[in-house]
C-alpha cells in the first residue's frame, strides 16, 4: 500500500490512532502542542483575531474555523481572552475524532458559556460550507496530513509503500516523479522527500471557504523543500506515543502518531512566513507577561505563592518562544481578499 494511504488509515481509519485514543495533552496525551503548553498561546491568537477583525472592517458575524481542534484547548483560551470581536465571533471547531470533538465542545461550553442558553460555538467533523468572512486556524494540523514519500534513484524516482510492516520502494507514478523532480532537480541518488499533496489540497479547500480573511497555520517544518534533502527520512518522518518517539511507522498501525515536517513551499499561494517566537512577540506575549517579570523580580529572593505562579508563567512563555523548541515552528499566513 502506498505510504500516504497507509498512514491515513493508521491515523484516521476505524482502528486509527486518533480514532481510538491519540491526542495532545500533558496527562494521558501523546505529545504537547502550544495550547497545552500555556494559555498565553491562546491569548496571542485572540489578539491576532481582534486585529484581523478590525482589518476586515469589523464583520458580524466574524467566523473562525479551527481545524484539528483536539480537545478544545485553543478555542477555550481564545474565548477567555478575546476582546474587541467577542460579540461578533462565531467559532467552529473541526475534529475528525468523535471522542475528542465531543470532549472539546463540553470543555468549551463549561469553561466559557455555562450561563448562556445560546453559544457561538459548533463542533464538526469536516470543514463547513463557505464562503464567509473570517479566519481559518490550523495548529499542528498539516504535519498530520500524510505525505507521499519519494526517493531519488539512479534513474528517476521511487515511491514508498508499506508491505507486511516493512518499507518497500516501487517506481513512482508520473505525477509524483514530476513533482519531485521540480522540487529537487539536483537531488542525489538516495535522497528522500515528502510530497505534501494532501496538505496542498487542504489549503486550497480553506482558501475557497473565505470570501475575505486569513488562513493561519502553525507547524514544524521548513520554508523550502531543498532544506530536507540532506536529512535522513527518519529525521523528518517521525512517530510518537506517550510523549516519546515510537519507532518505525510501518508496524502496528493505529498505535502511534505519524507526523512529518512540513515543506511550506509545496503549499499553494504565497503565505507570509515567520518564526513562532517572532509571531508571538508581535502579538504581545511580552506585554502579557510583564506583570510576571515584575512579580518575580521583586520576590525572587523569598518567593510566595504569587511569585511562584509568576515564575510558571515566565517558564511557559520561554517554552513557547524557545528557538530550540516551539519557538522555532513556522507560522504561515495567507491573506484572502475579495
Amino acid at each position: 500500500m502506498r505510504f500516504d494511504l497507509y498512514a491515513e488509515e493508521a491515523l484516521y481509519g476505524p482502528q486509527g490512532f486518533y480514532t481510538q485514543h491519540g491526542r495532545a495533552g500533558t496527562q494521558g496525551g501523546d505529545f504537547i502542542t502550544s495550547p497545552e503548553t500555556s494559555t498565553l498561546f491562546g491569548g496571542c491568537v485572540a489578539s491576532y483575531l481582534d486585529q484581523v477583525w478590525h482589518e476586515l472592517k469589523c464583520p458580524d458575524p466574524f467566523v473562525v474555523v479551527e481545524a484539528g481542534s483536539g480537545i478544545g484547548s485553543l478555542c477555550r483560551d481564545i474565548f477567555l481572552s478575546i476582546q474587541d470581536c467577542a460579540d461578533a465571533l462565531r467559532y467552529v471547531m473541526i475534529e475528525r475524532s468523535d471522542h475528542q470533538r465531543e470532549t472539546a465542545f463540553a470543555r468549551v461550553t463549561e469553561s466559557c458559556f455555562i450561563d448562556r442558553e445560546e453559544i457561538p460555538v459548533a463542533a464538526l467533523k469536516d470543514l463547513p460550507v463557505g464562503p464567509f468572512v473570517g479566519v481559518v486556524l490550523a495548529n499542528e494540523l498539516l504535519d498530520n496530513l500524510p505525505p507521499r514519500v519519494v526517493r531519488k534513484a539512479a534513474e528517476g524516482w521511487l515511491e514508498l509503500h508499506v508491505e507486511n510492516g516493512n518499507e518497500a520502494w516501487q517506481p513512482a507514478e508520473n505525477s509524483a516523479a514530476t513533482m519531485a523532480a521540480s522540487l529537487a532537480p539536483k537531488a542525489s541518488p538516495g535522497t528522500t522527500l515528502p510530497l505534501h499533496v494532501k496538505g496542498a489540497v487542504w489549503i486550497n479547500r480553506a482558501m475557497k471557504l473565505l470570501e475575505r480573511g486569513r488562513i493561519l497555520a502553525f507547524d514544524y517544518g521548513v520554508e523550502n523543500s531543498e532544506a530536507l534533502l540532506d536529512r535522513p527520512l527518519g529525521e523528518w518522518l517521525r512517530t510518537y506515543r506517550g510523549h516519546h518517539r515510537a519507532g518505525t511507522p510501518y508496524a502496528e498501525p493505529g498505535t502511534r502518531d505519524i507526523t512529518c515536517d512540513v515543506a511550506f513551499d509545496q503549499l499553494p499561494g504565497s503565505p507570509r512566513i515567520s518564526l513562532q517566537a517572532d509571531w508571538l512577540v508581535s502579538q504581545g506575549i511580552e506585554s502579557m507577561t510583564e506583570w510576571a517579570r515584575e512579580q518575580w523580580r521583586d520576590a525572587a529572593a523569598s518567593p510566595d505563592s504569587t511569585a511562584v505562579a509568576a515564575r510558571q508563567v515566565l517558564d511557559e512563555a520561554a517554552a513557547l518562544t524557545s528557538q530550540t523548541g516551539l519557538g522555532a515552528f513556522l507560522v504561515a499566513e495567507w491573506q484572502i481578499s475579495d
